[in-house]
């Protein structure tokens, strides 16, 4: 039986809908184009991405590509998810859930709450929440040690400002958010105690990594006022800041996707978070039999943070500087340069 992938895109009122015209899918002799594989063919995987959806050039994106590879290397029924805005996190994982799946991915530490609800109702299902440091039962939370990629990206905008002046923007304040700030800081004073450093945040809430007008504005502003080089973690919203940094002819830092192509040369490298490769690990440990414990933390020791190749911005970076940015992960990863406490 072939492998299939469906999307669902739904809010909280669109689940009688749904449910009606699965229905009558599968009344008028449809249903084997919905119908899922037998558990003892294939293991049923969902993804609940956020609501930022696909093509946003960041996690969800990331997330997908690491599904659609998976289905090349495992017997998997995969379905994706997306909730029409942060709101109705857990009417969509209610929904999702209700469908029986061997395990559901959950994108994001704004669904941690949706899913220790629903997770307690559906013991049988295997939640695995990414960005969230949540582990119990049926949950099992994976983070990112940011901090280690984003100090690369601050040593990186340090030596690269010629105004002595370099800026983080990120999109709500949440520890995922502040881990990337601290790195980024500490990597740009490791390269110029003396840097002057500012963080803005767009939002206090969700929406501010959705929202690219607002983060264009921000962005705008700290270049006007001499900040030469910013690093964005604002999901979808960092689009704003390399639109800004086109206006403005600045560097900008892409983040979670290679965003080098966006504006080349001036994406001086992309902080590469490669949730694509933790989504094919947590697919591999429900397809095989081992039982044991996945890792829960990830970094640049296991490549699950990288910086891009600088293909496009070798000529503005040189060797020299790309030379010392490979030795400083060397040193992270070999515990010489320590982030955490």
């Amino acid at each position: 039986m072939p492998i299939k992938s469906t999307v669902f895109k739904k809010s909280v009122f669109c689940i009688g809908v749904l449910t009606l015209l699965i229905c009558s899918f599968c009344l008028s002799g449809c249903c084997d184009k919905i119908e899922k594989a037998p558990k003892s063919e294939a293991k049923s995987i969902g993804l609940m991405i956020s609501p930022q959806g696909l093509n946003d050039k960041s996690f969800n994106d990331s997330a997908y590509r690491g599904l659609k590879e998976a289905e090349k290397l495992h017997n998997i029924e995969t379905t994706i998810i997306e909730p029409s805005t942060w709101q109705d996190p857990e009417q969509s994982l209610r929904f999702f859930a209700g469908q029986k799946f061997d395990a559901i991915i959950v994108l994001g530490v704004g669904f941690n709450d949706a899913v220790k609800q629903i997770a307690s109702e559906n013991l049988n299902t295997a939640f695995y929440v990414i960005d969230s440091d949540y582990t119990e039962n049926n949950i099992k939370g994976i983070t990112f040690r940011e901090e280690e990629g984003a100090f690369l990206c601050g040593y990186l905008a340090a030596k690269k400002s010629q105004t002595n002046k370099a800026a983080f923007i990120g999109g709500l304040p949440i520890p995922v958010i502040k881990r990337f700030e601290s790195g980024f800081f500490k990597g740009a004073r490791h390269a110029n105690p003396d840097i002057d450093l500012v963080s803005k945040y767009i939002a206090d809430d969700f929406s501010g990594f959705n929202n690219t007008q607002k983060a264009q504005q921000i962005a705008d502003e700290l270049y006007k006022s001499g900040f030469e080089v910013i690093f964005p973690a604002a999901g979808a919203s960092a689009q704003g800041v390399i639109a800004a940094a086109v206006t403005n002819r600045k560097y900008v830092i892409g983040i979670d996707n290679n965003q080098d192509s966006l504006a080349p040369g001036l994406v001086l490298t992309s902080l590469l978070k490669r949730v694509d490769r933790i989504v094919v690990k947590i697919i591999e440990k429900v397809c095989s039999d081992n039982t044991g414990e996945m890792k829960s933390s990830y970094g640049l020791a296991e490549d699950a943070l990288s910086l891009t190749d600088f293909q496009l911005s070798h000529n503005v970076i040189g060797e020299a500087l790309i030379s010392e940015l490979a030795q400083l992960k060397k040193d992270i990863v070999e515990g010489k340069i320590k982030l955490t406490e």
